[in-house]
């Protein structure tokens, strides 16, 4: 697995996993534009770090980053492919 990119960080155990169970490497989410993306409000997961949801585009892709702040770095939780749903809702919320 690559190094992550300035910035970022993530778990390289879990990073390898997202890989083969999503086909997206967690080195993807330095072009993961946080500034366009649609926030997904709430989270599913029971933890005292804020988690952060966002749908947004890789290049071309629309992609789904889970991730959160840790010393001023984007510690990514995962990174996959959009559903249909979650696609819809962010060209809709876009007005594409």
């Amino acid at each position: 697995m690559p190094n992550p990119p300035p910035g970022f960080e993530w778990d390289e155990r879990k990073a390898q996993w997202n890989l083969r169970v999503h086909g997206i490497s967690f080195a993807a989410a330095e072009h993961f534009n946080l500034d366009t993306a649609l926030a997904i409000e709430g989270s599913e997961h029971d933890s005292e770090e804020v988690r952060y949801t966002r749908i947004g585009k890789i290049r071309r892709q629309t992609c789904v980053l889970v991730y959160t702040r840790r010393a001023g770095r984007i510690r990514v939780i995962s990174l996959r492919h959009a559903t249909a749903e979650e696609r819809r809702a962010y060209i809709e919320a876009k007005g594409y």
